[in-house]
């Protein structure tokens, strides 16, 4: 797995909402909080989380992601996705 799978897996995942709110994948670059922004709200961000670990078979502690810097970041997501 790879930083730009999992980009376009989780701009997969968030598609209906990215048309909702008119924002396009490519403006999800690694700044882009996916919380603060209102895209995603705290259950909406545990499910993405969810289908991450199931579909890379891995698990995510969310205490450790809590901690992280700029976790609710694309690139801090992405980032500890990676090192997982």
């Amino acid at each position: 797995m790879d930083k730009r799978e999992i980009r376009e897996f989780v701009v997969g995942l968030l598609k209906e909402k990215l048309l909702l709110f008119d924002i396009s994948g490519d403006e999800l670059n690694d700044k882009f909080d996916l919380v603060k922004s209102g895209l995603l709200d705290s259950m909406a961000f545990i499910d993405l989380i969810a289908e991450t670990e199931e579909k890379y078979e891995i698990e995510i502690d969310f205490e450790k992601l809590a901690d992280s810097p700029g976790f609710s970041t694309m690139g801090g997501l992405i980032s500890f996705i990676i090192n997982a």
